[in-house]
């Protein structure tokens, strides 16, 4: 089965360790290098074909992703597939300036696709429009966790830019010890937004675990809510081994859609994730 993978972290921790600070604090379980072959280790173990990645930053150091998304561009000159894609960051608080100029030295490498942010984001000031604005201006995505007390906050925002792509990461990143309905009601509001797609992730870290009976009501409600059209899987890898494995995920991934037409399947594993991230193919 082919599988684009559509949210990926590599992290070479021996040399690039200042730029997480915050990993090893929230992660220790996972702390470690975890590199292109370690993820075609992977992805061979789960039985899938990993034609593309796509990689997105999560480094917590003021600007580090600058510096991490050039070192990923030279990963992906000597490996085009690893990645192929480049989720980098941003900080909607500098001037903006800085802004556009982070913006600029990132789209140096042809593999980069958009952003998420990490830090000052706050839905409703100024200066995160003008970000978005600013992204939609170059065609770039926007890719961020959105947890579900966080949507009402976010619809303004991302209706007034109806022409940004923009990608709901980590399935809302659900807690389970939050009522189920609350979650929904979140995801719906965002489903609302046609331009808002859904990326079926996280949902190992998120529970803490990978067995379909966990997983099944959040994937199948992603589904229900957004359509098999404006959604796709990816790994969270590392992350998600903190749920279980690579195989095990993905095992639950296909059991969970198993009733689904091969077209359907096909769009959600791979050709959903080429299109929102123009790979190609």
């Amino acid at each position: 089965m082919e599988y684009v993978d559509a949210h990926v972290h590599y992290w070479d921790l021996s040399a690039h360790e200042d730029r997480y600070p915050g990993l090893q604090r929230f992660f220790p379980e996972v702390y470690g290098d975890y590199l292109p072959d370690d993820h075609r280790a992977d992805a061979a173990k789960a039985g899938v074909d990993v034609t593309a990645v796509v990689h997105v930053s999560a480094t917590s150091a003021p600007r580090a992703y600058l510096a991490e998304t050039s070192w990923l561009d030279g990963l992906h000159r000597a490996d085009p597939a690893r990645p192929a894609a480049i989720i980098g960051g941003l900080d909607p608080r500098r001037s903006p300036d800085t802004v556009e100029e982070d913006l600029d030295a990132q789209a140096a490498s042809p593999a980069f696709r958009g952003v998420r942010m990490l830090s000052g984001v706050d839905p409703a000031a100024a200066a995160t429009a003008r970000a978005l604005r600013l992204l939609a201006d170059r065609g770039l995505v926007f890719d961020q966790i959105i947890r579900p007390a966080e949507a009402a906050a976010y619809v303004p925002l991302l209706s007034g830019a109806p022409d940004l792509a923009v990608v709901a990461e980590h399935a809302g990143w659900p807690d389970p010890d939050e009522p189920f309905a609350d979650w929904r009601a979140g995801m719906a509001r965002l489903a609302a937004l046609p331009n808002v797609h859904c990326k079926i992730s996280g949902l190992g870290m998120a529970l803490r675990t990978t067995a379909v009976g966990d997983l099944r009501p959040y994937v199948e409600s992603c589904l229900d809510l957004f359509g098999v059209d404006r959604c796709f899987f990816a790994s969270n890898f590392p992350v998600d081994g903190v749920g279980g494995t690579y195989a095990d995920l993905l095992a639950a991934y296909r059991e969970i859609t198993a009733n689904l037409t091969g077209p359907e399947r096909r769009a959600l594993f791979s050709a959903n994730a080429r299109r929102r991230y123009r790979l190609g193919g």
